[in-house]
């Protein structure tokens, strides 16, 4: 005979069903109404996340918390289920929860005598317990901002539950939600695992704090005192990147490879295109926050080909010199294999035009387009233009031949920068004409790889 418990949860499971789309409005219109009062503070928000309880959650709950034994029936265990529809503002720095929470204390002022919750005048539907002492402390010894709530509804009454974040803290509460919460292997919640998430909890506290004054140095100091901190932020970014992306190689391979240099130059790539190139934007620096935590909760496989989204060409012969040969590569060497499945990642959108773009951010570190574009002056302008192209080329040329993921190094690029101006400025008191840089073309050519192969000790 069948355990009476489970004709309970699938009475349950169905009334959810039944409810579900109303539950699914419900949740959208409470976002929406979370980004419309804290659309004065939009700066701090990361993002805000919810979902409605799903039936395999409900379901293990259900037997977890003893519900069928504390409830009658499947319609009083939804209507007390605390957080049936979840929700988690995330914000940047772990100092800024508090001021999520004040805000929310702010708006929220009207009592409900009833439930001893409050709500706002323009909001009569939603209440929340917003005089509740904050953070509570969790069973695991840890601190959390949580707030219930409920929404009413045609007399009916959908709880939620609101949790504050930094982003540093959802990292964590991702971890420990795998390693302890979700984990059906047999784990002893002792001494060792406490110090162990403590421990992980503690690091993260300090890449919060690190970042937060990073950040407010950034907004606030002289142009003298941001290159220091751009250095500092630059490695905050990097490192993160070799941590996430070398946990997900593990997950995906069982092995990680030594990503310290790769992350370093994609950690540089991207503060060179989205950081400094655009003020420490907060946006950017937002969305790049967003993408890290997307990286801890995603799978990534680092087995299979890469494959572009569309057909590669590009009328700048160095672009197209350099795309094809990492066309060419890209599923043989693996360092560029793995730096551009990390690129990918974390760059959204299709993957040909981040590849596009990538080149274009190396060849204008490389070479500054308006100084190349000023150069053999006393050429034709029809011959300049050649002459420029051809010199464009010879430099491409030169990165495939070197055949490594080194090019893109940093160190490097500056001393190639710095050998190419030389070069050009050399190439300008020999050159007459078009026609004589291509009779020497070659040679021209021959010098120039000498001088990298200098550079890369080859």
């Amino acid at each position: 005979m069948r355990l009476s418990i489970f004709d309970t949860i699938d009475s349950t499971l169905a009334l959810l069903d039944e409810r579900n789309d109303l539950y699914h409005e419900l949740e959208q219109q409470l976002k929406s109404d979370l980004y419309a009062i804290f659309e004065a503070d939009a700066e701090m928000i990361v993002d805000i996340f919810s979902r409605v309880k799903t039936r395999e959650s409900l379901r293990e709950k259900i037997i977890r918390n003893r519900f069928y034994i504390n409830y009658d029936n499947s319609e009083d265990i939804l209507d007390n289920l605390s957080d049936l529809i979840g929700v988690s503002i995330e914000c940047r720095f772990i100092e800024e929860e508090y001021k999520v929470l004040k805000r929310l204390r702010e708006y929220f002022i009207v009592p409900d005598e009833a439930s001893g919750y409050f709500y706002n005048e323009n909001h009569p539907e939603l209440f929340l317990d917003t005089a509740s002492r904050q953070p509570q402390v969790q069973k695991n010894g840890f601190s959390i901002y949580r707030i219930d709530g409920f929404i009413m509804h045609n007399g009916m009454k959908i709880n939620f539950e609101l949790q504050i974040k930094a982003l540093v803290h959802a990292f964590w509460g991702d971890i420990e939600h795998k390693l302890v919460y979700k984990n059906t292997n047999y784990y002893v919640y002792d001494s060792f695992m406490v110090d162990i998430l403590s421990s992980i909890k503690a690091n993260l506290t300090i890449i919060d704090r690190q970042l937060s004054i990073i950040y407010n140095q950034m907004q606030n100091s002289s142009m003298s005192d941001v290159s220091i901190s751009e250095k500092s932020f630059e490695k905050i970014v990097t490192k993160a990147i070799n941590d996430l992306f070398a946990m997900k190689m593990n997950e995906s391979i069982g092995f990680t490879i030594n990503l310290k240099s790769t992350s370093s130059i994609l950690g540089h790539y991207i503060f060179i295109k989205d950081i400094r190139h655009s003020s420490m934007n907060n946006d950017r620096i937002s969305l790049l926050f967003k993408t890290f935590k997307k990286v801890n909760n995603s799978q990534m496989d680092f087995e299979n080909e890469i494959v572009l989204d569309g057909d590669f060409s590009s009328n700048d012969p160095f672009i197209q010199i350099l795309g094809e040969y990492l066309v060419s590569v890209i599923n043989i060497d693996y360092d560029w294999y793995v730096f551009f499945k990390m690129l990918f990642f974390i760059e959204p959108g299709n993957n040909t035009e981040d590849f596009v773009l990538f080149l274009k951010v190396i060849k204008n570190y490389l070479v500054d387009d308006y100084w190349l574009k000023t150069s053999f002056v006393r050429l034709s302008m029809s011959e300049s233009v050649m002459v420029q192209d051809e010199c464009a080329a010879i430099l491409a040329r030169s990165l495939v031949a070197i055949k490594t993921i080194a090019i893109i190094d940093d160190d490097k690029m500056i001393a190639v920068n710095k050998a190419f101006v030389l070069f050009i400025q050399e190439l300008e008191t020999r050159v007459i004409n078009y026609s004589d840089f291509m009779n020497y073309k070659e040679a021209y050519y021959h010098d120039w790889l000498n001088r990298m192969n200098h550079i890369f000790n080859r």
